[in-house]
């Protein structure tokens, strides 16, 4: 299983293919600030990646981080 490490946290392992927002929520018990579920339609949940990025970003992700002018967050 993933893991995620939270700054101050801990490490904890995260379902694949869940939503970093909603795993912050239910494994972490992180109260994310997010206002669309985690479908990167709104940019209200960022974050930033120290190490080990996922390689992988989805399309409306990048675009909607690219028509706010955001970069260097998820």
């Amino acid at each position: 299983m993933p893991k995620v490490t939270v700054e101050g946290e801990g490490t904890f392992e995260v379902p694949v293919g869940k939503r970093l927002v909603l795993a912050l929520k239910d494994e972490c018990g992180i109260d994310q600030l997010h206002a669309c579920g985690g479908f990167s339609k709104c940019t209200t949940c960022k974050v930033e990646f120290l190490s080990g990025e996922p390689s992988k970003m989805t399309a409306a992700e990048k675009a909607t981080l690219e028509n706010r002018g955001l970069s260097g967050v998820r």
